[in-house]
């Protein structure tokens, strides 16, 4: 049964939509970067989209994502996992309301090796409350679902928490409730609208 006020759902990338602990790391393999912490001249201008495209999602993500939208939901993911280069492409494919990451700088179609925003778990919280009140809601209105630390700052500002295959004990204990499921689609039954 869905809390009637709950109108925004932040689901995080790596391990919650994105089936691994970091949809990066196949695209770094793939370009022979993984070892890289900077990842200057890597192209931004799309070229990377079809990786993204490619990637393995969570089972059941695209279907959740899509019934949470069919209900009325606004439904968008926050990562401090990843860039603007390969958010944009995730935002695509699974049809987000909105999407926040770390901003890479760029230049001439590629990442020119600056960092305008790093998206670390006070920086979730506060861009998802920049969010809320652009559109008019209040931390009343959200709901969250994410798997590490970094969430633990959007958990404590949301009306439900879900830690959906916690990394540890403390996420789990700071959210207001834990699934272990292999299949996004568990948390469903959490927001199933009154008919």
């Amino acid at each position: 049964m869905a809390d009637q006020e709950i109108k925004v759902i932040s689901l995080d990338l790596d391990g919650v939509l994105f089936d691994g602990a970091s949809a990066v790391h196949p695209i770094t393999k793939e370009l022979g970067i993984e070892d890289q912490k900077i990842w200057i001249g890597v192209p931004t201008d799309g070229t990377l989209d079809p990786l993204v495209e490619n990637l393995p999602l969570m089972k059941g993500a695209e279907e959740t994502v899509s019934s949470l939208k069919e209900w009325g939901y606004a439904v968008g993911c926050i990562s401090s996992g990843v860039s603007q280069f390969f958010m944009k492409p995730f935002k695509k494919r699974l049809k987000l309301d909105f999407a926040f990451s770390n901003v890479l700088g760029e230049k001439n179609g590629v990442h020119d090796g600056g960092v305008h925003y790093i998206m670390e778990g006070p920086q979730k919280a506060e861009r998802m409350a920049q969010y809320l009140q652009e559109k008019g809601f209040t931390a009343r209105n959200l709901a969250s679902v994410g798997d590490g630390e970094n969430d633990i700052p959007l958990f404590r500002m949301s009306s439900l928490s879900i830690a959906f295959n916690p990394m540890t004990e403390i996420v789990s204990r700071s959210a207001s409730l834990t699934i272990r499921s292999k299949d996004l689609r568990a948390i469903l039954p959490h927001f199933i609208p009154d008919s």
